[in-house]
């Protein structure tokens, strides 16, 4: 364990349910099925499990303080977790499928309503777009859309990438922080080598839990300052053997990085279970987890659920103004989509194979890159 510890100092890291919901694989299941996501793949059978069985069908993404939040955070955002909800904000989160699908009564026959109308205005009717499994409210997917250039990555290829180890502090809301070693490649290197191109603002990330994130590409060029450790908090865990004194400060930088390891062992293969609620929780975190750094240095607080989340020093605090890194470290990643800013849902089907992708290893990179197959230059951006 020391020697993986002495690689580091060498120099080198809801709401949004308002319509349709997250059911089966391909949706978020943290969130409980609504009665129109079932009532739409009752009426579409052939759409379970695949990328029309998620919020996305209905809710669209958008800018809030200029950062584009996919769906499920804009619905956060706008909408809003519990009431009372701001006037409005249900229908800003929708778009032109979700919008016409409320104005037709929001029930089964609603989507019959709706199935010969051109709701986003591609050229294809709602349903010719769903028997082709495009989404029918967005008009940059649709049957004439060609399938997205795509890298699939397994291990092999990605340790022919420079590898980072990277030793930091987990910030949790609700299941305690901790500091770890999580070993992989920046996620930088990984789009360089996938050929991502300079058009290309933001990517987000997919797990097979059916979880979502948005992340710009200018922070995930970037490294950031890692802050001290700290020993001394009781609520804080870390290794029984680490090089680095109480209060001092952590060399080097933290990156956004595509993780495989744990403290030098692989990641658990993640699995979707059900509970006696028939409530669904992630267990295991690979086999390859996306690790997002603190933007800022900070104390991590204490849990949401600790005993004395209200004692000083660093009580627990819901209105930090830095967010908690590892709400954004996600578990069991599946596809990484690069995005520009007019496209957001580059046409690439790994939903339904997603499951078998992980047990596999395999991890895609799709979207706007340039593969080396088509003639790119991996080396067209310069690394910061």
């Amino acid at each position: 364990m020391k020697n993986l510890y002495n690689l580091l100092i060498l120099p080198p890291l809801f709401v949004l349910l308002a319509l349709i919901s997250f059911p089966v694989i391909a949706a978020y299941k943290a969130h409980v099925s609504t009665q129109d996501s079932m009532l739409f793949v009752d009426e579409y059978p052939q759409a379970k499990g695949t990328k029309l069985d998620n919020c996305f069908l209905c809710h669209t993404g958008g800018e809030v303080k200029d950062r584009y939040l996919n769906d499920c955070d804009y619905c956060h955002a706008v909408y809003g977790y519990r009431a009372p909800h701001p006037p409005g904000s249900l229908e800003k989160t929708l778009n032109a499928y979700g919008a016409a699908y409320l104005e037709a009564g929001r029930n089964a026959e609603a989507f019959r309503i709706i199935a010969g109308i051109d709701s986003d205005g591609d050229g294809f009717s709602n349903e010719e777009e769903i028997k082709d499994g495009s989404l029918p409210g967005d008009k940059n997917d649709n049957p004439a859309t060609q399938e997205a250039p795509a890298v699939i990555y397994n291990r092999t290829k990605l340790n022919r990438l420079p590898r980072t180890n990277q030793f930091m502090a987990f910030d949790t809301a609700k299941f305690g922080d901790y500091y770890a070693v999580y070993s992989g490649v920046k996620v930088w290197d990984l789009l360089l080598d996938a050929g991502v191109l300079e058009t290309a603002t933001d990517i987000t990330i997919y797990s097979i839990s059916g979880y979502s994130r948005n992340f710009p590409i200018n922070e995930i060029k970037q490294g950031f300052d890692q802050g001290k450790f700290f020993s001394r908090y009781p609520w804080i865990k870390h290794p029984a053997e680490v090089p680095f004194k109480d209060g001092r400060p952590i060399p080097g930088k933290q990156f956004f990085i595509v993780a495989f390891e744990r403290d030098g062992f692989p990641l658990l293969e993640g699995k979707m279970k059900a509970d006696d609620k028939g409530h669904y929780h992630m267990y295991g975190e690979g086999p390859y987890r996306f690790i997002s750094p603190s933007l800022q240095p900070i104390v991590p607080d204490r849990s949401q659920w600790s005993i004395d989340r209200d004692e000083p020093p660093y009580p627990f605090n819901p209105d930090r103004p830095v967010p908690k890194n590892a709400d954004y470290c996600i578990k069991s990643i599946v596809a990484i989509q690069v995005n520009t800013a007019d496209n957001k849902s580059f046409r690439y089907n790994w939903s339904e194979k997603q499951l078998q992708m992980a047990a596999n290893g395999e991890l895609v990179v799709y979207g706007a890159i340039r593969p080396r197959e088509l003639g790119r230059n991996r080396f067209s951006w310069v690394q910061n």
